[in-house]
């Protein structure tokens, strides 16, 4: 009973996006890391309240691979569109908001004990072909468009 008096006395703390990686296949599936901080009351309810979700019932797009109290790595299904044309292959990824973001938290019961603060988060995103870039600011993730050229025969 006093667990419970104390988590429900903590205040809402946020979990602090540190970097997202995500490397885009040539068909559009996009493999994503992110590294994160959590504090001790989310490790302690949030975590495992969103591990067993995940385990329990795993997106139907995505494959996770791991979950940690630090990081996951999940593997998204068609993330990117893909538009092929006969001299080219481009690649746009979605516009993703930190209110994107805590509208899916909303879901679940835990949502009003954590905050997502993305921040001073990094973002990562390799293309096919080798083309990096990178965002500093993870307030919001503006959609990329990335086009290659197709090799001359």
């Amino acid at each position: 009973m006093l667990l419970f008096c104390l988590l429900c006395a903590a205040p809402v703390t946020a979990i602090t996006v540190k970097h997202i990686d995500i490397t885009v296949a040539e068909n559009g599936d996009a493999y994503i890391t992110g590294d994160y901080s959590m504090n001790w009351m989310e490790q302690m309810v949030v975590y495992p309240a969103g591990l067993s979700i995940v385990t329990v019932s795993p997106p139907k797009h995505a494959t996770i691979h791991s979950v940690s109290p630090s990081s996951v790595q999940v593997t998204v299904n068609k993330l990117a569109k893909v538009r092929h044309t006969n001299t080219s292959t481009t690649y746009i990824t979605p516009a993703f908001s930190g209110a994107d973001a805590t509208n899916e938290l909303n879901k679940f019961w835990f949502a009003n004990m954590v905050n997502l603060d993305l921040a001073p988060g990094t973002l990562t995103l390799r293309f096919p072909d080798g083309t990096t870039v990178e965002d500093t600011d993870l307030t919001g993730v503006p959609s990329f468009t990335h086009t290659v050229a197709a090799p001359q025969t």
